[in-house]
Formats: structure tokens, sequence, C-alpha cells
């Protein structure tokens, strides 16, 4: 649940501040926080459909 959160809330905060026309660090830093989110939940579902 925890790579899911990140993904989504990293990915849409991101977003949402690239949109307003920030590029600073904590717009980055979010972006990224998303991005870790995103490659968290997909290994994770590779390795579970592995597994089964």
């Amino acid at each position: 649940m925890l790579g899911v959160f990140m993904a989504v809330g990293g990915l849409v905060g991101g977003m949402g501040g690239l949109l307003a026309g920030r590029t600073d660090r904590a717009v980055l830093g979010t972006l990224a926080i998303g991005a870790l989110g995103l490659l968290l939940t997909v290994s994770w579902l590779v390795t579970y459909a592995r597994e089964r």
C-alpha cells in the first residue's frame, strides 16, 4: 500500500506543481517519490505474479 500511495501522491503532486509553472527542488523531489513508489509497486506485482 505504501508504494501505491507514494506513486499516486508523488505523481499527482509533482504534475500539479509542473502545471503551475514551478520547477524547483520540491516539485522534482515529489516526482521522484512518485517514481520510486511506482517502481516499488511494479516490482511487488512482478514478484507476486512469479510466486503464483
